[in-house]
C-alpha cells in the first residue's frame, strides 16, 4: 500500500529519490527508477519467437493514437498456434498471482528439495484462471494473457495489479479494466498508467465495437477511474519496489498531492483487438517458403483498413484527449486457438 507523505516540514532526502528542489527528478534518479521498473518485468524474450511485429506508419492526424501490429509466426508455412499457447500458459503465474505471493513462495528455495512450492504456484495460478472463466462474465480469457504479455514486452510496462487475483476474491469484488500496468519514460520523467482492454471476437468489427463501448463507458465513469487508481495505490505490486521508489511513484499518482510530479503522468488505454482473419485460408495453400512474405504483404493492407476503422470509432466515441495504444492480432481460427488453450489448461472451451 502506498502512503502519501505530507509536503511541508518533511525531510525526504534519506528516503525519496525525488529531488526536493523544484520537485523534479535528477538524471540519476530517473535512471534508477527506470531500472527499478524494468526489474519488475517478466523476461519475454521468447515472445519474439512466437509473434512478429509488422512495421506500419500510422499517420492519422490523431496524435494520441498509436499502435503495434503483430501476427503469430510461421514454421514451414504453418502458424505456430500451439507454440503460442504454450508461451501463454507459461505466463499464468506472473499474470495471475501478486509478485509478493510469488516472492514469498520462492524465498530461499532449493529447486531440488522444495520443488513442490513451484508446483503449488502453478496450481494456484491455473485455479484462479479457471475460477475466473467459470464464475465471471468477463474473465478467464486468453486475450487477457496476450494483452499482459504485449504490454510488458512491447511497451516495457510491468503488470502492477493482478486483476485476476482480485476479481476471484469473494471479499474483494473488482470490475473495470482487464489490467493495470505502469510505464516510465526516463528521458521525459513521465509516468504512464496503462488501463488494459482485451477483445477477441470472430470479426474485427465486432471486437472494435465492443472495445470502444467498454472504453467509452469507463471514461464516462469518473468513479470507476478513481477506483482503478485506488486499486493501483492500495492493492498493487508497488510494494515490490524499494521504499524510495514507492515514495516517488506516490508523488506521481497521489490524486491529492500538490507536487509538480503529478503533472508528469498520463493515462493510456491499451487495447488488444484479436480477430479471425480469412486471408489465412488462401495464403496457407501457397508453397511453404512463400507463406510468411505473402501473409505479411496482405496483412499490411488489413492493418491500414483496421486503423481507419479505429480512427472513426475514436472520433465518434472517445474524448479527443484520450491516449490509446492499439494492439492488433489476427488468428487463423479462434475455435482452434481457444480449444488448444483450454485443453492446455485442462478445462472445456
Amino acid at each position: 500500500m502506498l502512503t502519501y507523505p505530507a509536503r511541508e516540514g518533511v525531510n525526504l532526502a534519506s528516503t525519496d529519490v525525488t529531488a526536493v528542489e523544484g520537485e523534479t527528478a535528477s538524471a540519476t534518479d530517473q535512471v534508477a527508477l527506470a531500472g527499478a521498473m524494468i526489474a519488475l518485468l517478466k523476461d519475454h524474450a521468447g515472445l519474439g519467437i512466437r509473434l512478429k511485429e509488422v512495421p506500419f506508419d500510422w499517420t492519422s492526424g490523431m496524435h494520441r493514437l498509436t499502435g503495434s501490429f503483430h501476427y503469430i509466426t510461421f514454421a514451414d508455412g504453418v502458424p505456430t498456434v500451439q507454440e503460442f499457447v504454450e508461451y501463454l500458459y507459461d505466463c499464468l503465474i506472473p499474470y495471475c498471482l501478486p509478485k509478493s505471493k510469488i516472492r514469498d513462495a520462492l524465498q530461499g528455495i532449493d529447486p531440488v528439495l522444495d520443488y513442490h512450492r513451484i508446483v503449488r504456484l502453478g496450481d494456484d495460478a491455473k485455479s484462479l484462471f479457471i475460477k475466473a472463466k467459470n464464475q465471471l462474465e468477463s474473465g478467464g480469457e486468453p486475450g487477457e494473457l496476450i494483452l499482459y504479455a504485449l504490454l510488458e514486452w512491447v511497451l516495457k510496462a510491468p503488470r502492477l495489479v493482478s486483476k485476476m487475483y482480485l476479481k476471484t476474491n469473494n471479499n474483494m469484488p473488482v470490475h473495470g479494466t482487464d489490467g493495470i500496468h505502469l510505464g516510465y519514460d526516463e528521458a521525459k520523467d513521465m509516468l504512464t498508467i496503462y488501463f488494459g482492454e482485451s477483445k477477441i471476437y470472430q470479426s474485427f468489427s465486432s471486437a472494435a465495437d465492443a472495445a470502444f463501448i467498454s472504453m467509452a463507458e469507463l471514461l464516462a465513469n469518473a468513479g470507476q477511474i478513481s477506483r482503478e487508481i485506488e486499486i493501483l495505490n492500495n492493492l498493487s505490486d508497488l510494494n515490490s519496489l524499494d521504499p524510495a521508489f514507492r515514495a516517488k511513484i506516490a508523488d506521481y499518482i497521489n490524486p491529492y498531492s500538490t507536487s509538480k510530479l503529478t503533472l508528469q503522468k498520463r493515462i493510456v488505454h491499451a487495447c488488444l483487438l484479436g480477430f479471425e482473419y480469412a486471408a489465412y485460408n488462401r495464403i496457407l495453400a501457397l508453397e511453404p517458403d512463400k507463406v510468411a512474405s505473402a501473409f505479411e504483404e496482405k496483412y499490411k493492407k488489413r492493418i491500414g483498413s483496421a486503423c481507419r476503422v479505429i480512427e472513426r470509432h475514436y472520433g465518434k466515441r472517445l474524448p479527443v484527449t484520450t491516449n490509446l495504444h492499439l494492439f492488433l492480432l489476427p488468428f487463423p481460427s479462434l475455435k482452434v486457438f481457444r480449444a488448444a488453450f483450454y485443453e492446455k489448461l485442462g478445462v472445456a472451451a
